[in-house]
């Protein structure tokens, strides 16, 4: 009997070999590097390239196909030998999976605060040069902007409004675990007289190398980073060599041309000249190179400034598209795969960026080196090495904002009879033959274009690297220890030359800085989960941390190049040198513990507790807590054909950094030698002129969050919405107090800003079928800020645009913070008015007077509301998506607009009477010039856009067609800034801003016009 009970199991339990093929469900592509497993066995195999397997299994058993991006599938074999399986891709798997604080993933249902996720694979093709740029429009409560300033901006992001007044507001950025640092070295600055943009350090990250982004928006989701999350945080997570069988290569190339888009609307009726009269001579003519005041166009034969006479007709329609060249943006990027098994696995790539810009004689060149190693010793123990490393120049980055150096000034104001080549003259480059300055205008202080282009110099180089040590060792029971070392280290090096011969500096100047920063960052983490019971666990974590921050600045600058043309400062006839040293310490204790009880209900409690080497002794200890909470109720109320249902609470307190080093104890500056008599003794300077402050705190960040997450019909429609309110108190602002005490202002902690938003994200896939799929993802948010206190200030004034095109040379707009209000208000004058609301008009003149106008608020700068939607239609090996995103309700002063009006070139001022205005017939251009004067809040327009920001169609071609050689090749055409579907301002582009501070926000240039960029991406996989 026993006999015949274990012959009856041998007969039962077949060994036998199992062949098949895996293919995507969609396309019927091979899915080569395929896991398969025997479910309940470490048996496992993976597939070729052209999907084939073969598994020995005993039968009957469970077959277990996975892939990363595809759902899990399960097959129960019995007497098959041959099975073959569709995979389907996942639309839940970065649903299911979160990067949270200190790169912890957790389960979505899990989470009790708000994380939006981008794929990497949607910042590729589309790209620009940061790839944080590509984030505009795709994430509710994110605003995302970049600069108008040539090849390598910076990008201003804002994460659900401001947290500082007058400080940083950008994100913390965390690369791999590293905390990045994200300065700028280089520049514009905040009072309208431009200054050049040298890039930020976030725009280092090539988009080829990211594999997801997660974006922490509130206090509870970033609070174990403490005073450095105050601002959100956005968490990078690069690609890895897992699942890859074999080698794996992957060769991207992305191609685009890129020109200017030109908005300038302006009159075509009158060319140049004064008070309706033409050029008569090139003395006139170059008198009036910025006047477009003269006679009606005729085409008669006028002298030029140059000498030469030309027709007196419309020539500079086009004249942008003249000046900027059409550029060609060329990124490369190999990479190099490898899945040891269990032994680890390690990802290499290299790539070049080469952007030969559309502003004429600028560009970027950047090189990225990555590499992450994964190696397991045995089950307990894992090492991570991750390093990156950037050589990167920016060539002539333009100067922006005011005339001074500024190429797009000439292109954007010459009268409409002007074709702007002339300017170039006979080298092309704006000079004469001595290399002197063309110069074309009379004021010496508006440089001519094609020499601010190609004379002026201006180049940042920067190397960089970054890179962490991740050791872990875990137990049998899961407890597990964890200790990084990263560090971030970069050296900047900032050259501006003004070249000899340039009109209002004929014996040249130069300026030179070298910038070394780095940021030492050291963790240690433990952790464990506990199951209490089968409903209920417990997982703490405990960690320390440990930064250091050391930025050190060498600058020489001078004046008069004694060998004309030779640009070094050795050849500088006065000579002038500087040296600092910013360094920062700070040490934190972090903490967390999850409870879960049976898959429905999950509670976090968070708290960290930074020590601060920037503030007084006595004040430097401060601890943050968070506490948030998960219901998932779908578990509870069985809601047919929903997925998920989950109900979000959270609460936290987070601090902000305190506002620099050196700011609390009197300091002293050393400031040259005296030498009297045979003796030589060194001076220097008191502090500066702010009143040290032993009493400084660092700022508070208090939010609450409530949400829902549900999705229906197996992710056919998701609906994510988020409902916060947000106080920051003890703000560091500046006070301004009795110059007669030595000091212009003492830093207090006095601010105090709320903030109530609500996010949604809407999406899902309405049709999904066989070959064809349509998904869609639409988000939106509405914020209402409000400035609760300055500390007994009624405002604070920030930024300004510059002055010199007013009567008295006084700014007429400027950005204030103002109690009671939202966040940068813009204020400006109005023309006096009448109980009725009309301009009251001065008869002799015909206009309403300067002198009584009044200071008016017109609004803030930031957008209320936010949006975006992006579509995804595949058809077979076809793919087409575009994103249209929206911004709207913030105000924008154009001075491209100012400057228009009171040159007479804007379309306002066609209206011209002969006989002049007023009782005493003054003259157009004193007419339109005091009402531009007069009434300048005319020119601060609703900044409100909608815009067809990207366009992609792509084609996966069959790998049968390279005899499975190959395993896919995508090609895709891209366009970026396809055009502008609605706008309120003219002749400009509505986001056009030339700085990420937050002292010029909602103050236009003219900078540098956006460009559109048309080509293709390839992406080869072998």
């Amino acid at each position: 009997m026993v006999t015949l009970l274990f012959g009856v199991t041998a007969f039962a339990q077949t060994a036998r070999v199992i062949k098949g093929k895996v293919t995507d469900a969609v396309t019927n592509e091979p899915v080569p590097g395929a896991t398969v497993k025997v479910k309940g066995t470490t048996t496992a195999v993976g597939t070729s390239q052209t999907g084939d397997y073969s598994i020995s299994v005993t039968t009957p058993a469970t077959l277990v196909f996975s892939f990363i991006g595809y759902d899990n599938k399960e097959v129960v074999v019995n007497n098959e030998e041959v099975v073959n399986v569709k995979m389907a891709e996942s639309t839940q798997v970065l649903q299911d999976v979160v990067v949270t604080a200190l790169g912890v993933t957790k389960q979505n249902r899990s989470i009790g605060y708000s994380v939006s996720t981008v794929k990497g694979a949607s910042l590729t093709e589309v790209r620009q040069n940061s790839f944080v740029n590509s984030l505009e429009g795709r994430v509710a409560g994110v605003n995302v902007s970049g600069n108008a300033t040539g090849p390598n901006s910076a990008s201003n992001v804002i994460i659900r409004g401001l947290t500082s007044l007058t400080g940083n507001n950008q994100p913390l950025y965390v690369l791999n675990g590293i905390p990045l640092v994200n300065n700028n070295y280089a520049q514009t600055d905040n009072g309208g007289y431009g200054g050049h943009d040298g890039g930020d350090g976030i725009s280092d990250i090539n988009p080829d190398d990211i594999q997801s982004v997660s974006i922490l928006k509130g206090a509870a989701a970033t609070a174990l980073y403490g005073y450095r999350g105050a601002n959100g945080v956005v968490i990078i997570t690069t690609k890895k060599g897992k699942g890859q069988q074999g080698l794996g290569i992957e060769l991207n190339s992305n191609y685009v041309r890129e020109n200017v888009i030109d908005n300038t609307d302006f009159q075509t009726t009158y060319g140049q000249g004064y008070n309706g009269a033409k050029p008569v001579s090139p003395g006139d003519a170059l008198g009036s190179m910025e006047s477009s005041w003269g006679a009606k166009l005729d085409g008669s034969i006028v002298p030029q400034f140059d000498g030469v006479s030309r027709p007196y007709s419309e020539e500079a329609k086009g004249n942008l598209a003249r000046f900027y060249r059409a550029g060609q943006n060329i990124t490369n990027t190999a990479s190099f795969t490898k899945d040891f098994g269990d032994d680890g696995n390690t990802r290499f790539s290299v790539s070049e960026l080469q952007d030969d810009s559309y502003v004429p004689n600028a560009g970027l060149q950047r090189f990225t080196f990555t590499q992450n190693t994964e190696l397991n010793f045995g089950k307990h123990l894992n090492l991570t090495l991750s390093s990156q490393y950037n050589s990167e120049y920016t060539k002539n980055a333009p100067s922006v904002s005011d005339a001074v150096g500024n190429l797009n000034w000439g292109p954007m104001f010459v009268p409409p009879n002007i074709n702007i080549t002339t300017l170039a003259g006979p080298y092309g480059n704006g000079t004469l033959a001595n290399g002197y300055e063309l110069n074309p205008f009379s004021d010496i202080y508006t440089t001519n274009p094609y020499f601010a282009a190609y004379e002026f110099r201006e180049a940042a180089h920067r190397n960089r690297f970054i890179g962490s040590i991740d050791l872990k060792y875990t137990a049998d029971n899961g407890f597990y220890v964890k200790g990084s070392v990263a560090d971030d280290y970069t050296n900047d090096r900032n050259t501006a030359i003004t070249p000899t011969g340039t009109g209002y500096e004929p014996n040249g100047d130069m300026y030179e800085q070298n910038v070394k920063q780095t940021e030492l960052n050291i963790d240690i983490t433990t952790g464990k989960e506990f199951k209490i019971n089968k409903d209920f666990t417990i997982t703490p974590l405990l960690g320390v941390n440990y930064r250091k921050s050391i930025q050190e600045y060498l600058t020489a600058s001078g004046q008069t190049f004694a060998t004309p043309f030779l640009y070094t400062i050795g050849n500088l006839q006065t000579f002038q040198e500087g040296y600092s040293l910013n360094q920062e310490e700070y040490q934190s204790v972090y903490g967390s513990v999850d409870f879960a009880y049976k898959d429905w209900l999950y509670l976090t409690v968070t708290g960290r507790n930074d020590w601060y080497s920037t503030l007084a002794p006595g004040k430097i200890n401060y601890l943050y807590p968070s506490v948030s909470a998960s219901l998932v109720y779908s578990e509870l109320l069985h809601i047919e054909n929903m997925d998920l249902g989950k109900l979000r609470l959270s609460y936290a307190d987070v601090g902000g950094e305190a506002d620099g080093p050196y700011q609390t104890l009197l300091g002293y500056g050393i400031q040259g030698t005296i030498a009297p008599g045979q003796n030589s003794f060194p001076i220097g300077p008191m502090g500066g002129g702010t009143v040290p402050n032993d009493k400084l705190v660092p700022s508070t960040r208090r939010e609450w969050e409530i949400g829902t997450e549900d999705d229906f019909f197996k992710n056919r429609l998701r609906i994510d919405l988020a409902l916060y309110h947000k106080n920051v108190i003890n703000d560091i602002l500046p006070v301004t107090i009795d110059y007669t005490s030595g000091y212009t202002s003492a830093l207090l902690n006095v601010g105090n800003v709320r903030d109530v938003g609500f996010e949604y994200a809407i999406g899902g896939t309405p049709v999904k079928g066989d070959k064809f799929s349509w998904d869609i993802d639409f988000n939106g948010s509405y914020i209402n800020s409000k400035i609760l206190s300055l500390g007994g200030q009624p405002y604070i004034s920030l930024g300004s645009v510059e002055g010199d095109w007013t009567p008295d040379g006084n700014s007429v707009t400027n950005v204030q913070q103002i109690v009671g209000l939202a966040p940068d208000q813009i204020i400006s004058f109005d023309a006096k008015r009448d109980k009725y609301g009309n301009v009251k008009i001065n008869p002799v003149i015909g206009a309403p007077n300067i002198g009584t106008r009044v200071t008016k608020d017109f609004g803030s700068a930031f957008d209320p509301y936010t949006a975006g939607v992006m579509n995804t239609f595949k058809y077979g090996h076809f793919t087409l998506g575009f994103l249209i995103d929206g911004k709207f309700g913030g105000k924008l002063f154009s001075n491209t607009n100012y400057v228009a009006y009171v040159q007479g070139l804007s379309k306002e001022t066609v209206s011209r009477n002969p006989a002049g205005y007023g009782t005493n017939h003054i003259a157009a251009s004193d007419y339109y010039g005091d009402w531009a004067n007069a009434d300048p809040g005319q020119f601060i327009y609703d900044a409100s856009f909608i815009k067809f920001r990207s366009l992609n169609l792509g084609y996966t071609f069959p790998a049968k067609m390279f005899n499975n050689k190959i395993q896919g090749i995508t090609l895709t055409a891209v366009c970026h800034n396809v055009f502008t579907i609605m706008k309120h301002t003219p002749n400009i582009d509505p986001e056009s801003n030339y700085t990420t501070s937050i002292y010029s926000q909602g103050l236009e240039g003219p900078d540098v016009p956006y460009s559109r960029t048309i080509g293709f991406n390839l992406n080869v996989k072998f």
